[in-house]
């Protein structure tokens, strides 16, 4: 496996980590199912817009370098 695949594959590890987490802590709080489901697709995009603006442009992963501005 090549290197950006595995950052990509941990990025998306990771994003899917942090969901899961806000989810169940959302559901110990007693959290409207309704609102937690409805929130997962916003944290997904929230993520990925985050992933764009300090990781690479091309494939939102945080971890694969920035590729270099064309001239």
């Amino acid at each position: 496996m090549n290197k950006n695949a595995q950052l990509q594959t941990a990025d998306q590890t990771l994003k899917g980590a942090v969901i899961a987490l806000g989810s169940y802590i959302a559901h110990k709080y007693d959290v409207d199912a309704q609102i937690i489901a409805l929130s997962i697709p916003v944290a997904s995009a929230l993520m990925a817009w985050i992933s764009t603006r300090f990781g690479n442009e091309n494939t939102a992963c945080l971890f694969v370098e920035k590729e270099p501005p064309k001239k």
